[in-house]
């Protein structure tokens, strides 16, 4: 493989400083990681899951785990994949049903005001206009 950095390049557009940390003191650790990371983004028709889909299912789970980083990174790559801010908080409000307000003040509130900054309307856009990046 060439450099295992560059699949989180591809995918949330960089190495997060937490598997950055993995990579240089648990090689082995992060080979294993990356490995199943790397099964988890195939896609059609290796995998059954388009990336839009896979994002969706990432944003919610960081944010079910209080993950804010990896939910803001993930909301990122979900609005680049074609989600759009109605589906992110339509998945977000059924995360809030299941794990309860907290989860939402947590890191679901942080995902929203991230996407929030990405899609507002500028001069002439659409509400709904997608990051370019």
């Amino acid at each position: 493989m060439e450099d295992p950095a560059a699949h989180f390049e591809a995918t949330i557009g960089a190495l997060p400083d937490s598997v950055a940390l993995l990579r240089r003191h648990a090689p082995e650790a992060f080979a294993a990681y990356l490995a199943a990371r790397e099964a988890a983004y195939r896609l059609p028709p290796e995998g059954h899951l388009p990336l839009a889909s896979k994002e969706l299912v990432f944003i919610v789970l960081d944010v079910a785990a209080g993950h804010v980083e990896g939910a803001v990174a993930h909301a990122e790559a979900g609005l680049r994949a074609g989600l759009t801010p109605g589906q992110i908080m339509e998945a977000l409000s059924i995360a809030i049903l299941i794990h309860g307000h907290q989860c939402w003040a947590r890191a679901g509130a942080a995902v929203m005001r991230r996407v929030e900054q990405l899609t507002t309307a500028t001069e002439g856009e659409s509400p709904h206009a997608r990051p370019t990046r």
